[in-house]
């Protein structure tokens, strides 16, 4: 693991470890707590920013074990819960950033020891706040670093399960782990990785969203690259499928990469129930963001200009509500639009339990009081309610709010051109996917480049014992034909 620089002059003797320039590297912060012990006829030094050790740890774990030792042989005989030899005075300070104390003998600065007494204020493991299920885990990332960590090697028990750690910003500095089954994930993968890890060269690093930036290959496009998630099992079952993940200090979310189009309308309850139900629900999502996307350009083309399509009876109907309505459709859409945007921010910054009366009350509310003041129409309130339900059933918010994107240019085209403006744009968003690509890998496969053999977990999901999810298996990996035995008699073949 190699760390950057982010000291504002050259550290001075770098042979000998310094307390005096540690002290002036971290700018004299009142915080950094220096004591003197004196044991076996020797003085110690212990080095350690107070407001991050624990006391009691320092105490009972460093301190008193100090007093007592006997031959001054402080790897074998100091209990603590790491210990490390240094002689760099970078080092030290990153350690003593982490939660580390520096133990050096006085008057003797060519070696320290780097020994671990950090406190712990992390939550405690608990539900993921926004990925729920209903029979999958209920166990979620937090934002400890070593805590996810454990949680992902938990459930993926197996000797090629890998972690490299790597730090990231010149000024803050935030520690990152690449997460993977050796056996199985592509090598390609792994080098690409790491290269766009290496050249991300930003001061800091503020969330998983300044980390996605750098690493997205293609960083305009309003379909995002890599999935985020906040459980553990999600993120197991993508490194079984010889997929990285890439933890955070400090964010309670993951990133798994590389990601395609369908990963998206993936969900754990896809896998907890039979493959039927779980087909279905996959379907209605996909069936949700086709409807949201393009509902309210079709409703857009059809009052504007082809309303021989609609049914007579629904004809009058429209044009009665219409005719109060002083805006174009397109006009009338965006308020409505805009307005449940508004409805949709307010609900977030307000808490849980006001947060849900006031989106219900405020949606009954305004939308009532738009239509009787005829601001809008029956049938853009109908259209826009819809539209909002239909992005709400899907899995991924980073997808839901690709609608945002996307609906907007539709619904000019479509009140433009009518029905050719729709086709023209959904035709440029089908070669726009069809061009992207996440680390080499094809973004909307299996559907471009057609892969038949593919579509066994992408549209529906088929029986897990005909599924072979690997996305690249390595020449020296041989999996097993995958089919039930005790079906063999009856002559049942793999899918």
């Amino acid at each position: 693991m190699t760390k950057k620089n982010i000291s504002k002059e050259p550290l001075i003797n770098q042979a000998n470890l310094s307390v005096k320039h540690i002290k002036s590297q971290l700018n004299h912060t009142s915080d950094l707590k220096d004591r003197e012990i004196h044991s076996n006829n020797q003085i110690y030094i212990i080095l350690y920013i107070d407001s991050l050790v624990d006391q009691e740890k320092l105490e009972s774990k460093i301190i008193e074990p100090l007093i007592k030792i006997e031959n001054n042989d402080i790897l074998n005989e100091l209990y603590s819960e790491e210990v490390n030899s240094t002689q760099s005075n970078e080092e030290v300070i990153y350690g003593l950033l982490d939660g580390y104390c520096l133990l050096i003998k006085k008057d003797e600065n060519r070696e320290g020891f780097l020994l671990k007494a950090d406190a712990s204020t992390d939550r405690e493991i608990s539900e993921p706040i926004i990925e729920k299920t209903i029979l999958g885990s209920h166990v979620g990332f937090v934002e400890s670093l070593d805590k996810n960590i454990y949680l992902l090697r938990k459930i993926t028990k197996s000797p090629s399960f890998t972690v490299r750690k790597y730090t990231l910003g010149s000024s803050t500095t935030t520690d990152v782990s690449l997460v993977f089954l050796d056996h199985l994930v592509d090598p390609e993968v792994i080098k690409k990785v790491e290269k766009r890890i290496q050249s991300i060269t930003l001061d800091s690093i503020r969330s998983a969203g300044d980390i996605q930036d750098w690493m997205e290959d293609h960083a305009f496009s309003p379909f995002p690259q890599l999935l985020l998630t906040e459980r553990p099992d999600r993120g197991s079952a993508n490194i079984k499928d010889a997929r990285v993940v890439l933890l955070i200090d400090g964010s309670p979310n993951v990133i798994i990469l590389p990601a395609t189009f369908m990963t998206f309308f993936q969900s754990p309850d896809d896998y907890t129930t039979r493959w039927g139900l779980g087909s279905f629900f996959r379907l209605i999502r996909l069936f949700s963001y086709i409807n949201a996307l393009i509902l309210p350009a079709l409703y857009i083309a059809f009052v504007s200009f082809h309303y021989e399509v609609i049914p007579l009876e629904l004809v009058y109907s429209l044009q009665s509500s219409l005719s109060y309505v002083p805006f174009r459709p397109i006009i009338e859409l965006m308020i409505m639009q805009l307005s449940l945007e508004l409805l949709r921010e307010a609900s977030i910054r307000l808490p849980p339990s006001v947060a849900v009366t006031f989106g219900i009350v405020g949606g009954v509310v305004l939308g009532t009081a738009m239509v009787e003041g005829g601001i809008v129409s029956y049938g853009g309130l109908i259209v826009v309610a819809l539209t909002a339900v239909s992005s709400f059933v899907q899995p991924n918010i980073e997808m839901s709010s690709s609608i945002r994107v996307l609906g907007l240019p539709l619904m000019l085209l479509a009140a433009t051109f009518g029905f050719f403006g729709i086709f023209i744009g959904l035709s440029f968003m089908l070669i726009h996917l069809s061009r992207l690509t996440s680390f080499g890998y094809p973004y909307f496969s299996p559907f471009a480049p057609l892969k038949v053999k593919d579509f066994k977990d992408t549209i529906i999901r088929v029986p897990s014992w005909m599924m072979n999810k690997q996305l690249k298996k390595p020449p020296y990996f041989k999996g097993n034909k995958r089919t039930r035995g005790w079906k063999q008699d009856e002559s049942e073949e793999s899918y």
